[in-house]
């Protein structure tokens, strides 16, 4: 595993009710998807243009970052926009990992800061829960916004190697 990466695992007993704009994303979203990971990445982060974000998107939906789990794939859609999403594959494909784990979640950042990241989280934690998960992993690195990293604490996300 890369250095600047640490793994965090939380108990999916942590629930909460489930957000009325929080829906599954599908294939087509892509498009959308695209346009909000784009927004939300710095380009030395993510990608740089809206083809190589749509590649991205479709990489996820084919599943080369892992087999993705429908119900934990989840977006927030805010005036028929899915302007925030949240990927959750089976487990990771980079790391012996326990349980499922979070590729990738992002918002855009006009919309940030309104607790839209958290619902998203949330939202897939249950999903996972509800399929039978005792725990869902990620990792965080450089390129991780602060404001996500507090989010991981605040929602219980523990750091394994530090415990």
């Amino acid at each position: 595993m890369p250095s600047d990466l640490r793994v965090l695992t939380l108990p999916s007993s942590h629930l909460a009710a489930a957000s009325p704009d929080v829906r599954p994303v599908t294939a087509g979203d892509a498009l959308d998807l695209a346009v909000s990971y784009l927004a939300a990445y710095p380009p030395f982060i993510g990608a740089t243009d809206l083809p190589s974000a749509r590649e991205e998107i479709r990489a996820s939906f084919a599943g080369e970052y892992g087999e993705l789990i429908p119900d934990a794939c989840l977006g927030h859609v805010h005036e028929g926009v899915v302007i925030g999403a949240i990927f959750t594959t089976t487990h990771s494909i980079w790391d012996d990992l326990p349980g499922p784990f979070v590729i990738d979640l992002f918002v855009r950042p006009g919309h940030r800061g309104r607790g839209i990241g958290r619902a998203l989280v949330e939202a897939a934690i249950a999903a996972c829960a509800e399929l039978g998960a005792a725990t869902v992993s990620l990792r965080v690195g450089e390129g991780t916004d602060p404001a996500a990293h507090r989010l991981y604490r605040r929602l219980g996300f523990v750091d394994p190697a530090s415990g």
